[in-house]
């Protein structure tokens, strides 16, 4: 029952419980920064967050996305989504859509182009999750990608599992 009614209003309040907590923790730091010049408040920050090793999402016909995972300290996951052209064509129209289980509340932020030039990483989407179960379920993925080369259209499908412990 808990898990059917934070779809709907537990989700808002989680939100705003979340809201409460980044508000409280983050005051304080931000205060001092000020105070001090913004010294302190950087470097409070990156020892909450755990990088994960880049691991590889999809790979199929010249377009490769990997996936940068980092823990943060209030218990969510950040994944910066790297994608790879390695045709001597452009892909335009690029569109990367990802689906999550229930348990994982998912924020997909626009990406950095619709054009992935050849040979380059040069486009990024970031990826936020919150795992409701933290970590007890493992994440997962489905994610469904187009985009256009050399005039035709490209549609693939792919799944991504074996995100690090906690996730």
């Amino acid at each position: 029952i808990n898990g059917g009614g934070g779809g709907g209003g537990g989700g808002g309040n989680d939100l705003l419980d979340l809201t409460d907590l980044l508000d409280g923790p983050s005051t304080t730091p931000s205060a001092a920064g000020d105070i001090f010049g913004g010294s302190p408040a950087p470097a409070a920050a990156p020892a909450g967050a755990v990088e994960a090793p880049p691991m590889i999402a999809f790979e199929k016909a010249g377009l490769r996305v990997t996936f940068h995972p980092k823990k943060e300290a209030d218990g969510s996951s950040t994944i910066l989504a790297k994608f790879r052209n390695d045709l001597d064509a452009p892909m335009t129209n690029f569109v990367f859509e990802v689906a999550v289980p229930k348990f994982v509340r998912l924020t997909v932020h626009p990406a950095t182009g619709q054009v992935l030039p050849p040979h380059i990483d040069a486009v990024t989407q970031t990826l936020s999750c919150l795992n409701s179960t933290n970590g007890e379920k493992g994440l997962l993925m489905k994610l469904r990608i187009g985009y256009v080369v050399n005039g035709q259209p490209v549609q693939e499908m792919g799944q991504v599992a074996g995100f690090p412990p906690g996730y």
